[in-house]
């Protein structure tokens, strides 16, 4: 049993050649590392890029915003790939991911990242982050996945309920980010409790403007020192951030 991985060196080379624009589609066939202790298909992955891909052309034919590609993506990525907790959780096959093919999922990051000429049109590369050289769950195939591994509930309807609350920051600063969001019940009710309350975003340094979700984030993160949010269910979760932020007057102030 294997699955495939990139080192960190070898996509680093192959970023350098990228954004030179030396050998853009390079076959990584012979960086592949092939990792023990779990299996996995290659024709999983690249079944899962096309759909990727095909969701890029439909963004591109409805002109929906980034941010909505990330939550239609997440779930995408999340489902076609059906990764155990081991190769989840190695950044190594999130490079894989990214390059393999001739750089197929690289591509796909240069729309969602890339800076844009004009509408709909990427300048080329982004940020290396973005294609897995920095913190794991900063690649963008790796944060698409761990939230919606966050927001999955097995054997719902709606397995994937609040995945569709597209705001950027709201994934990348609130849950992507910070401590509470390793605890899946606290992250999926704070998402609902954002969507389901409309909370608007709010601004910790701008005291004449309402409170929003940015403040709520912080006083969680506040209790969190002195509340195990570990031990909550996904009710529980959801009831207690719905009280905090009902009491808000006595710890916001605005």
């Amino acid at each position: 049993m294997s699955y495939p991985g990139l080192s960190i060196e070898a996509a680093s080379e192959i970023d350098k050649s990228r954004r030179a624009d030396i050998n853009l589609n390079q076959d990584i066939g012979g960086l592949t590392i092939w990792k023990p202790g779990a299996d996995f298909d290659e024709a999983i992955a690249r079944d899962c890029l096309n759909q990727c891909c095909d969701l890029v052309d439909m963004m591109r034919d409805t002109g929906a915003s980034r941010a909505e590609f990330d939550s239609k993506c997440a779930p995408l990525v999340h489902g076609a790939l059906a990764l155990s907790p081991q190769v989840a959780g190695d950044a190594d096959f999130w490079r894989w991911l990214t390059f393999v093919d001739h750089c197929y999922g690289a591509e796909i990051v240069d729309w969602r990242y890339g800076r844009r000429r004009k509408e709909q049109e990427s300048s080329g590369v982004a940020r290396s982050v973005y294609y897995g050289l920095g913190l794991m769950k900063k690649g963008m195939f790796a944060k698409l996945w761990i939230c919606a591994d966050m927001m999955y509930v097995k054997n719902q309807k709606n397995p994937y309920d609040g995945i569709e609350f597209a705001d950027v920051d709201l994934w990348d600063s609130h849950v992507i980010d910070v401590d509470y969001g390793s605890v899946p019940a606290v992250a999926r009710a704070f998402v609902k409790v954002v969507r389901d309350l409309r909370l608007p975003r709010g601004g910790l340094n701008t005291p004449d403007q309402s409170a929003g979700y940015r403040d709520l984030a912080k006083e969680i993160r506040r209790r969190h020192a002195t509340i195990a949010i570990e031990l909550f269910s996904n009710d529980l979760a959801y009831h207690w951030i719905k009280e905090v932020w009902g009491e808000r007057d006595s710890w916001c102030r605005r």
